[in-house]
């Protein structure tokens, strides 16, 4: 029975992940909620675009700093504080909105508040992982992580539409607000149990001359990172063409786009789902380049689809492409990178799994609005050789370190 539980067989890992999931559900919560809000007092599109823009604007300006916070101080205090703080900020808004006195700017606010917050505290939520499980669990610890991401992508809109037909924005918001409460209580059960505290001391050549000068000692690093934008962007692609693609390609209301990201975060916890087989198997690195060809042909489909049930079949191709990808390469960086950096690297993994899509979003909506949306899903098969080369690049460097000097003498280690 442990070994079919994997990673939630320790009860740290389960706290853990339960307390995220809380936390996650609260958020999308909050984001739908929010835009909705913005829309209905505005009646403007580009209103709701300034509130996801500042949603994503802390994650480009403060990653990096979370990073270096993440190990220079315990990381269970990070989280603690972020979260205290999230709390608080939640909680006003809130309290606001049951007073009757919410303007657009205050949700706008909220959200960057937010997300600066989370910015802060992700990288230390990230390199926490390590502690929490054996090293031979670590990739299918990270791929749990990415469906409780998915979870709460999947639960929190229901939610936030169940909220706002019946008892309203307040309720709403305050609900997002007690979720904090939950990764608040699961970092202070590690605490009890006296794990995953701050970083471990920089030694040569692992963190002491900084993140940048320790990327580019390892080659295989640029490579992770550049892998993870090419599958990420392909995401983010998909959820900026559904619109388009369902009122002029699909002759149906624009509101059945949410449908097309439904379909694709399906697609998400079943690729979790092969990922873990995968990965179980002996055989987690294959799962990468399958996972990008899987949306190769998911980008392909889309393009020509003409019917709702297609178009949902291929960006649920798209999205389980994703999930065999993307937690590979993550758990490779938790896997490899030392913890007196790992905070830092992590940080930069945060950045270009992320930070790529306001920029993305903008060249997909640019193509779906001169050449229609096929031309987005056409345009991203660009990304996937992209990919393939950097991932292909990334194996071949981990496994030239590992067959070096230092490589062989870890592995005759006694």
């Amino acid at each position: 029975m442990r070994v079919r539980l994997g990673p939630f067989a320790h009860p740290l890992f389960a706290v853990y992940w339960s307390g995220g999931l809380v936390s996650n559900v609260g958020t999308w919560l909050q984001n739908v909620a929010g835009a909705v809000f913005v829309y209905e007092r505005t009646g403007s599109a580009l209103a709701v675009g300034i509130l996801n823009f500042a949603s994503f604007l802390p994650i480009l300006l403060l990653s990096v700093f979370g990073g270096v916070i993440s190990d220079r101080f315990d990381r269970r205090l990070v989280i603690v504080v972020t979260h205290v703080g999230s709390l608080t900020v939640a909680a006003g808004l809130a309290a606001l909105t049951i007073a009757g006195a919410t303007a657009e700017v205050h949700v706008i606010a909220t959200a960057f508040l937010l997300q600066t917050s989370w910015a802060i505290a992700k990288p230390s939520m990230t390199a926490i992982l390590p502690a929490l499980v054996p090293r031979a669990q670590l990739a299918e610890a990270v791929s749990l992580n990415t469906l409780q991401f998915i979870l709460a992508q999947l639960v929190g809109p229901l939610l936030a539409t169940a909220l706002l037909a019946t008892v309203g924005f307040g309720w709403a918001f305050s609900i997002n607000a007690a979720t904090y409460l939950a990764p608040i209580a699961a970092v202070l059960y590690l605490y009890s149990r006296r794990v995953a505290g701050a970083a471990a001391r920089a030694t040569e050549g692992a963190g002491r001359s900084g993140p940048l000068a320790y990327v580019r000692a390892q080659p295989w690093i640029l490579p992770v990172l550049l892998a993870t934008i090419s599958t990420s962007a392909i995401v983010e692609v998909v959820r900026t063409a559904a619109p388009a693609l369902v009122s002029t390609r699909l002759d149906r209301p624009a509101a059945d786009a949410g449908l097309i990201v439904a379909a694709q975060s399906v697609g998400m916890a079943a690729g979790i789902v092969a990922s873990v087989v995968v990965g179980r198997r002996g055989r987690p690195r294959v799962a990468a380049p399958v996972g990008l060809v899987f949306q190769l042909a998911g980008l392909l489909a889309a393009a020509n689809a003409t019917d709702l049930l297609t178009a949902s079949l291929a960006v649920a191709l798209v999205g389980s492409g994703f999930s065999l990808c993307f937690p590979v390469l993550a758990g490779t960086l938790q896997t490899e990178v030392p913890d007196a950096v790992r905070g830092r690297v992590l940080a930069l993994h945060q950045m270009s799994h992320l930070g790529n899509r306001p920029f993305t979003a903008l060249g997909a909506g640019a193509l779906a609005g001169a050449f229609g949306a096929a031309a987005a899903f056409l345009g991203a098969i660009a990304l996937v050789p992209v990919g393939l080369v950097a991932i292909r690049a990334a194996w071949r460097g981990l496994d030239r370190e590992a067959a070096g000097p230092l490589g062989a003498a870890a592995r005759t280690a006694p």
